[in-house]
């Protein structure tokens, strides 16, 4: 018998939570569907004030676009009366007209029959578009009596200036035109001539559909004898919709409203060919009466909002009961939930390693990494302390200069990662463009500092080495000091900038410094000698010089045995610690490597092109001793002609005489030119390339000659190096 009851009070619990449930739903869907009808209402009543202001602001574009043409006529209507006693001069005032206004198709002066006795009865200069070209003819004949055209007799008769219904173009029936008329009197106050325009209607159709209320919502334009004067298009599916609409206003059996503010008229309509329902809204406005002007709009744009928010209450409702039956069924949903939570969890931590690969990804990790190079020698590495980190290094060559930098994001894992990913391609982005280590450190601070809500910043070194000659230009941004080793361990001077991020108006300033060949730059971030043991003692700078010193006094060693030895160090003193930095190291060795010389030979040029003849014989004698082909003697000179023409027209002032001196220095492999002129600062190799797919006049000026010598010679490397502008440019040879 208990277990009976029990049974029962189970169906009872079962029969009351469906109950619930039924109930909960009926309600919500009561409440939906009361707000889809209030909704319903608003967006109908919404739509037509929008579309009656729609129709008064193309209306009025319509009026001005209207008004430019009459006024632009009545304008030149003095020119017409003062060359009437010329009829020969009136051709080239139509002329005129057309030419000076692209918008007008055409335009003639027809004059009152036997006005020119010595012309005929019919007199009608005439010029117009044909294609590409602009024609002038006289019109008027027996086959074509303007006489007894509509629009001349109207003029004539109202002495009044009006514009003809739209018609169709005789040469291309695809072009609609209106026609503006008025008339021209004689000295003695008599109608002599009307003046018409031909203006197409295209023109005007583009203005009205350039915006509107949903992407497929189109204007047109109707004259007052009901033809489409405009739409959309004029040729295509949409002046096709164009044409139905204009049938649906034409047609006087068709219900139509009036809108509730009875500024406007309306009809619903129903798509043949989709079925889609939509409405038409049309009126003559004061401003373009007795023409119309209606805009056409379609229920599936207009409704969308209501759609979207009839799928978000059912969502809603849905949820509702989602939460009832969570309340019902606790017990079931909480251990449902727990599960969720760990394939979630599981799921972060895949994302994450995601996130680890492709930030590992964005950092040079094969060295070494110049193979081609024997001048360059560079190893680095970057452990993340959590998953993700916010530290960064990157290294590339451009234009003989090897660009390099190194980072440390103040924030850890994911935020870290974001700023990091943000400022290593900002950095690679501006290095690709610009060489001053300042400029590039000041456009990343302009770009971190906007909208930095989190107040998070970065330190940054970038240096800039030039490979030839060894100078190295850099700037530092609150960043650890890197160390020069050499005979002995320098630590390269820094002046005290601010970090990336902090203050968006700070200004950076570029350091320089040589490096010794053999000489290896160290740099690091604050995760070496912040490094913590188990008890808290940081590994510290005096440690990183102790290694660093033991380096040199072992003779050196490659960059790659450095940076491994520095990591098993500060491996060996945390110990079991928990790492609590990022941390990177970057190590990089000036190997310039010396070939014998076979050939140096010196000019000195003053800046006068009357000097390149001698440059010319200068370089081929050059060439002419290293028995280079032909054609790769022609390129070279080619190439340095380029070059010193630009020094000689541009490092000196108008006026003023200079020096151009041209060294030549060819191994068994590469002959080089260094091109040295003390003038003012010149960057050749900022200069933008020319693009070479835009013809002669649509190329900007300037950029060419670069782009012939980075096309001719395999290098080229600009250096200002006290006070003189040196040009480097090498090309290899068999």
């Amino acid at each position: 018998m208990g277990k009976l009851n029990n049974n029962t009070s189970q169906r009872v619990r079962n029969k009351s939570s469906i109950a619930i449930l039924i109930t909960a739903a009926a309600l919500m869907l009561l409440i939906s569907g009361i707000q889809q009808y209030s909704a319903r209402k608003q967006i109908r009543s919404d739509l037509e004030r929008n579309a009656e202001m729609e129709l008064v602001i193309k209306s009025i574009a319509v009026k001005h676009a209207l008004e430019d043409v009459e006024l632009a006529l009545r304008n030149r209507s003095w020119e017409f009366e003062q060359f009437l006693p010329y009829p020969d001069s009136l051709f080239a005032v139509t002329r005129r007209i057309v030419e000076q206004n692209p918008s007008f198709d055409g335009c003639c002066i027809a004059v009152v029959p036997n006005y020119y006795p010595e012309k005929g009865r019919l007199f009608e200069p005439y010029t117009a578009h044909r294609g590409e070209e602009i024609e002038t003819v006289q019109l008027g004949s027996e086959e074509h009596d303007y006489s007894k055209n509509k629009n001349f007799i109207l003029a004539v008769e109202n002495d009044s200036s009006f514009w003809s219904e739209p018609y169709h173009d005789e040469d291309d029936p695809n072009v609609t035109l209106i026609t503006f008329t008025f008339p021209i009197y004689n000295a003695k106050g008599e109608i002599a001539a009307v003046v018409g325009v031909d203006y197409i209607t295209d023109r005007i159709g583009k203005m009205l559909n350039s915006k509107h209320m949903f992407p497929s919502s189109y204007h047109i334009l109707i004259s007052d004898e009901g033809k489409l004067i405009c739409g959309p298009e004029e040729v295509g599916n949409t002046h096709q919709l164009a044409e139905e609409t204009l049938d649906m206003i034409n047609d006087s059996t068709r219900e139509r409203f009036v809108s509730s503010s009875g500024h406007c008229t309306l009809l619903s309509f129903i798509d043949n060919e989709d079925g889609s329902k939509g409405y038409v809204f049309y009126n003559s406005p004061q401003n373009i009466k007795p023409w119309r002007i209606a805009v056409v709009n379609y229920d599936y744009e207009v409704f969308a909002p209501l759609i979207k928010m009839r799928w978000r209450n059912l969502l809603l409702t849905l949820a509702g009961l989602l939460i009832l039956s969570f309340i019902i069924h606790r017990s079931a949903k909480n251990i449902s939930k727990l599960q969720q939570a760990t394939l979630e969890r599981e799921h972060i931590d895949s994302e994450l390693n995601i996130a680890r690969k492709i930030q590992m990804d964005m950092i040079p990790k094969v060295f070494p990494p110049f193979p081609e190079r024997n001048d360059i020698n560079i190893y680095g590495s970057l452990v993340p302390a959590k998953v993700v980190g916010g530290d960064l290094y990157d290294f590339f060559i451009r234009d003989e200069k090897l660009y390099f930098c190194i980072g440390d994001v103040s924030g850890k894992s994911v935020p870290g990662a974001l700023v990091m990913a943000a400022g290593y391609t900002l950095y690679h982005s501006l290095a690709a463009h610009e060489s001053n280590p300042s400029r590039i450190m000041q456009a990343l601070n302009e770009a971190l500092s906007k909208d930095n809500e989190t107040n998070m910043f970065v330190t940054m070194f970038i240096g800039v080495l030039d490979l030839p000659t060894g100078k190295l230009r850099y700037c530092n941004a609150g960043h650890e000091h890197p160390f020069i080793i050499g005979q002995k361990v320098r630590a390269l001077p820094v002046k005290p900038h601010l970090p990336l991020g902090v203050v968006d108006d700070m200004i950076y300033t570029t350091q320089e410094d040589f490096l010794a060949k053999g000489e290896m730059v160290f740099l690091y971030t604050d995760g070496l000698t912040e490094a913590k043991d188990m008890k808290h003692e940081q590994f510290g700078l005096k440690r990183v010089e102790s290694v660093l010193e033991t380096f040199v006094e072992q003779g050196g060693i490659p960059t790659e045995a450095l940076i491994h030895t520095i990591s098993e160090k500060v491996a060996a003193f945390v110990g079991d610690a928990e790492q609590s930095d990022d941390l990177t190291l970057l190590a990089i060795q000036y190997t310039p490597k010396e070939k014998p010389i076979v050939l140096h030979e010196s000019l000195t040029l003053t800046n006068k092109v009357s000097e390149i003849t001698k440059l010319n014989t200068f370089v081929k004698s050059a060439t002419t001793a290293l028995n280079l082909e032909t054609d790769l003697a022609n390129k070279i000179k080619l190439a340095v002609e380029e070059a010193v023409t630009n020094c000689i027209e541009y490092a000196y002032p108008v006026g003023t005489v200079g020096d151009v001196v041209v060294d030549i220095e060819a191994d068994d492999s590469t002959i080089r030119f260094i091109i040295t002129d003390s003038g003012a600062d010149f960057d050749p190799t900022k200069v933008s390339k020319a693009d070479t797919t835009l013809s002669v006049d649509e190329r900007p000026i300037g950029g060419l000659g670069v782009f012939l010598v980075r096309n001719l010679m395999d290098s080229i490397n600009y250096e200002r190096i006290k006070g003189k502008n040196v040009l480097r440019m090498e090309k290899r040879y068999s």
